[in-house]
């Protein structure tokens, strides 16, 4: 009875609201496409954020999330039919010099065709200051609606 309980106060202690339990907080996994050194960063900064893993095989993959600069409204279409057309639309925008950071999810569907879930863009520095480096992580404002929620 004695070990019954001590369990049980664990499992409590463990499932308590506030308490850290990364099993229950980690999110998907994402597939990630960002093509240039900030596109990567915000995308690192985004799975922080959203809690989400990233992994190198797609088949593994829940979501794409896919990361880009550009000056264009809606610079990649809805859908694609293959990764590889996906791949090549995000590596023929800007950027590095793009206006806005277009964050996309794409749902994984049978045969490796992608359909898009959401689009958010927002200003790649909102303040149009130049930050240095150190700073460049975090300008961003918090009306900013990130895509895990």
């Amino acid at each position: 009875m004695r070990r019954w309980f001590h369990c049980s106060i664990l499992w409590l202690a463990a499932t308590a609201p506030g308490t850290h339990n990364p099993a229950q907080q980690q999110g998907p996994a994402a597939y990630v496409i960002a093509p240039s050194a900030s596109t990567r960063l915000e995308a690192r900064r985004l799975l922080r954020i959203c809690r989400w893993t990233d992994t190198s095989v797609v088949k593994d993959a829940d979501l794409v999330l896919v990361v880009i600069r550009s000056s264009a409204s809606f610079p990649l279409a809805s859908s694609y039919d293959s990764l590889r057309w996906l791949l090549e639309a995000a590596n023929s925008q800007l950027n590095d010099s793009g206006a806005q950071f277009h964050v996309y999810l794409y749902t994984i569907r049978p045969g490796i065709s992608l359909l898009e879930s959401s689009h958010h863009s927002y200003d790649a520095n909102p303040s149009g200051t130049i930050l240095p480096p150190n700073e460049a992580a975090s300008p961003y404002p918090s009306r900013i609606l990130y895509p895990c929620g």
